[in-house]
């Protein structure tokens, strides 16, 4: 009887060891940003990127896509147009802070984390989630901008909600992290993401800006924010949502606009111009604002006055346009030098 007491007394020591060991074996890790004033809309573009993250596991050697995950931000997948990380608006605008949560979780992990490049919004910052803007990640599914990483610190599960005015990432490092298959990341086993549409070049506009180089600054950060933007049939492409504030603390600088006046954000109309000359003679485009600086022009970029657009954020005057044709267009910019190019491609 004896015996067999110490039999079971040194089974039971023997579980507790192993229950011991394999609770050491696992690292728990945690982040949370505010939702400090954030609309409706951003609330629920948040919701639908922490459902689509929560519950994904990543083994080692495994790798993980915020964008392959999160998939497409469209309305047809019930995104809302909201304000993004510096002001403008977008469809599924709000999206980076669970992507920003996430990866202040990951950067508390012990243990090798291989994050693929990782862009934030830096000086640009215009919301209020975390206090650095070299903090805010950005991510955006058109362009690539992605949230990725590969993990070689052991076994790992995510979580994510939103509760009581915050988004929590919880992740688990170790023996504990639960492996659901449905939602594993493994790399090249990860879900491709879909193939780009063939393009056809249908419309396109260059203009020369000048030397100055606050100019070429503010034109590139406008040219960056508009570029590869796609419109479906109905849409409209608005340049001050997109473009946003042009403010110093978002990266602009004081230069001269179209009428010689030194201004912050000056030379950011010229970037409008050049998508007025590359749509103006589309069919399928219809003009919903537009204003030109008229008499006042006094700059070169245009060698007319009614090519000159005029937009100010500020005061609310804006240039948009709607297509109206079959299927999408995809708006290009790009500044070569002091050659600024727009092409417009339809998506067949």
């Amino acid at each position: 009887m004896l015996r067999r007491i110490l039999s079971l007394m040194l089974a039971f020591a023997l579980l507790a060891a192993l229950a011991a060991t394999a609770s050491a074996g696992s690292d728990y890790y945690s982040a949370r940003t505010p939702l400090n004033g954030a609309s409706q809309a951003k609330r629920n573009n948040i919701n639908l990127a922490v459902q689509a993250i929560t519950g994904v596991y990543i083994p080692y050697g495994g790798s993980f896509s915020f964008n392959e995950t999160v998939g497409p931000r469209t309305t047809e997948r019930g995104f809302m147009e909201s304000p993004n990380g510096r002001g403008a608006m977008v469809t599924g605008g709000g999206v980076a802070q669970a992507a920003t949560t996430l990866y202040l979780a990951l950067l508390n992990v012990r243990g090798d984390i291989a994050f693929g490049p990782i862009q934030t919004y830096g000086d640009r910052f215009a919301d209020n989630y975390v206090e650095d803007g070299s903090q805010a990640v950005i991510t955006d599914y058109n362009t690539g901008t992605d949230l990725s990483f590969t993990n070689y610190a052991d076994a790992m599960s995510i979580e994510m909600w939103v509760s009581d005015g915050y988004v929590y990432c919880s992740i688990t490092v170790g023996t504990d992290a639960i492996a659901d298959t449905d939602s594993w990341f493994t790399g090249p086993a990860a879900p491709a993401a879909p193939a780009a549409p063939a393009r056809r070049l249908i419309a396109s506009a260059t203009i020369h800006c000048g030397d100055e180089e606050n100019v070429l600054h503010n034109i590139q950060l406008a040219s960056d924010s508009l570029n590869d933007t796609t419109l479906q049939s109905g849409d409209t492409l608005s340049f001050n949502d997109i473009v946003g504030p042009r403010f110093k603390k978002y990266g602009y600088k004081r230069g001269t606009n179209g009428r010689g006046a030194r201004i912050v954000g000056g030379g950011v109309a010229q970037v409008a111009s050049v998508m007025w000359l590359a749509v103006k003679d589309m069919d399928d485009v219809s003009i919903v604002e537009k204003s030109t600086y008229g008499k006042r022009y006094n700059q070169h970029y245009v060698a007319s006055s009614s090519d000159a657009i005029l937009t100010d954020y500020d005061s609310g005057r804006d240039f948009s346009f709607r297509y109206t044709g079959a299927g999408s267009i995809t708006v290009y910019l790009s500044l070569d030098g002091q050659d600024l190019t727009c092409e417009i491609y339809r998506n067949e």
